[in-house]
């Protein structure tokens, strides 16, 4: 069962959304429009969220922005009876995770339902994965010299700039760049992690850059 908010500004659509998805077991609040739709949004935790693209107060497609602006995790399917490739494009390349037509196919409608439930719960034990190893590189401790790595790392974590971490072995050098890695604008790629000392020298270059 997942928790769905749908924004629309017309009531028949509303409560067929609502009769529909509750009839599956969904959780379903409904949002007359824009702004409070976001209203809801910000106040409450969602699976999924089904929005307009045309309502008066505010259109679908800058609420998918504001919604994205708060979190990149939950689905927007976005509905539309003024539908055509051009707005869907548009609102597939904002973020929106698929584009339905009005008057809505109530198949179509499911499957997609059951897709983004999918997507949203591996979405959520993925953080929860991402989590639990942020904690295994979690810097313990309040002494001053700590207190000073720790500083370093909120300062220069967010820029682009390169950094060179060194230190003894044992000293927690992995620690500093994992932490840096975490708080980066960078947080959702991967860290990749390169034993350098074991790449014979004339293979580091093909190894880091890849070759012809």
């Amino acid at each position: 069962m997942s928790r769905i908010l749908v924004i629309d500004d017309e009531r028949a659509i509303r409560n067929t959304l609502k009769e529909v998805l509750e009839y599956e077991k969904h959780e379903v609040d409904l949002a007359e429009d824009g702004p409070s739709g976001l209203e809801m949004f910000g106040s409450n935790s969602y699976d999924i969220v089904l929005c307009d693209i045309k309502m008066a107060k505010m259109d679908g497609i800058e609420v998918l922005q504001k919604i994205y602006e708060t979190s990149s995790d939950v689905p927007v399917v976005m509905i539309s009876g003024h539908g055509n490739i051009d707005t869907a494009v548009d609102a597939i390349k904002k973020g929106a995770y698929d584009f339905l037509e009005k008057p809505l196919d109530l198949n179509r409608l499911l499957i997609t339902i059951r897709n983004a439930t999918d997507k949203s719960t591996l979405m959520t034990q993925t953080q929860a994965l991402k989590n639990k190893v942020s904690k295994m590189y979690e810097i313990v401790g309040e002494s001053e010299p700590i207190l000073r790595v720790k500083e370093m790392i909120d300062r220069v974590a967010p820029t682009e700039a390169r950094v060179l971490i060194t230190g003894a072995n044992g000293t927690g050098k992995e620690l500093v760049a994992h932490q840096i890695h975490e708080k980066s604008n960078r947080a959702r790629a991967p860290f990749v992690e390169v034993n350098c000392a074991a790449i014979p020298s004339e293979l580091i270059e093909s190894e880091l850059f890849g070759h012809e």
